[in-house]
């Protein structure tokens, strides 16, 4: 009935939402979207724009939206959690990039409130938007976030941890690094599995330096935790076996190996590393597990005289890796010969079967 009053913008934004959650007819949401924001509610423009970057759904007129919903006055009134899920979901599609200067903003002039955990999120979603902030803008958060940070980082769980160096160490050398190091590697370093020290491991030497004391430690610790055990299988009770057990399924892949060997290749006196890692890989029979990537990223180490380039026994690695491409190919080339040959002799077999019941009858 065209005498019947239009919805308002908050009623029309209710109907958006359920077609952009849906993934429905996204170009013609995101236009009417554009069209009602400077109309709109900031809590219900922001469901709007979460439900269409939760699908990746990127446009012109989602960006220009973003942006309507990040210069709102009461902005800030979202709250940590829906800020929170706003610079995720920038992480996903590229039109809500748009608002993360906002969403940060409005961290750092309320960082207190902000629950830790999810304060370190915020920072590792904002550092995946790359480009995202102004310089300026990013020093700011990071002073605020490491005032918040600092005192908890003690009781921050082993992954929030691991998360909060990755978040910043692409900044370089800060303050907020050098505790996050200082409780990872100084006071839990035996305490993160293989796999999350592998990444601290990635972060810290992206921020500090190869050369930083605390990378040093960290290294140090890599050649105790891959350096071959003493042969005492035989003599080993049940306990110690499990427990071996465990430690060979938790242990870092054989390309996990070779990529630790290129990460830490700038460290200083790293030589022991290599040779524990070359020795993993060679006389751990471990070169036989490397993927076709694996093995490609390391021979080109080999090549470039870098990371496992720098191992003694490089000469005998770099013929295991050549070779063992074709005892791959040549054990599975017998498999099918063998396994003609079977097919083979069974049709004769029942060949001859055949040809004596003929005969018997």
């Amino acid at each position: 009935d065209s005498r019947q009053p239009e919805p308002s913008a908050n009623e029309q934004l209710a109907v958006l939402r359920t077609l952009g959650g849906a993934g429905a007819a996204m170009d013609d949401v995101a236009c009417r979207l554009q069209t009602l924001a400077l109309a709109a509610g900031v809590p219900e423009l922001a469901c709007v724009i979460l439900a269409m970057g939760e699908r990746s759904f990127c446009s012109d007129a989602l960006t220009e939206a973003a942006r309507t919903l990040g210069a709102k006055p009461q902005f800030a009134t979202l709250g940590p959690p829906k800020l929170l899920e706003l610079a995720v979901a920038s992480t996903k599609s590229a039109s809500l990039v748009a608002v993360v200067g906002a969403v940060a903003r409005a961290a750092a002039g309320a960082e207190n409130a902000w629950p830790t955990s999810d304060l370190v999120r915020l920072l590792l979603a904002i550092a995946k938007t790359k480009g995202a902030l102004p310089a300026e803008e990013k020093i700011a958060l990071l002073q605020r976030a490491a005032s918040a940070l600092t005192p908890e980082l003690a009781a921050l769980p082993a992954a929030d941890l691991v998360r909060l160096v990755l978040a910043i160490s692409s900044d370089g050398h800060s303050q907020l690094l050098v505790a996050a190091a200082e409780e990872a590697v100084g006071q839990r370093i035996s305490c993160f599995p293989p796999a999350q020290l592998f990444i601290l491991t990635q972060g810290l030497v992206q921020g500090l330096g190869g050369s930083h004391v605390l990378v040093q430690k960290l290294i140090e610790f890599w050649i105790e935790c891959l350096k071959e055990p003493a042969n005492s299988a035989d003599c080993d009770d049940e306990v110690t076996k499990r427990r071996r057990e465990l430690e060979q399924r938790a242990r870092l892949s054989a390309d996990h190996l070779v990529q630790l060997a290129r990460i830490t290749s700038s460290a200083a006196s790293n030589g022991p590393l290599i040779e524990a890692i070359g020795g993993q890989l060679l006389s751990g029979g471990r070169v036989r597990e490397l993927s076709e990537a694996g093995r490609k990223a390391a021979e080109a180490q080999l090549s470039a005289e870098l990371g496992l380039g720098q191992y003694s026994r490089r000469d005998r690695l770099r013929r295991a890796l050549t070779g063992g491409g074709r005892s791959r190919s040549c054990s599975r080339s017998r498999m099918v010969r063998s396994r003609s040959r079977s097919r083979s002799r069974c049709l004769n077999r029942r060949l001859r079967c055949g040809l004596c019941q003929r005969r018997r009858s």
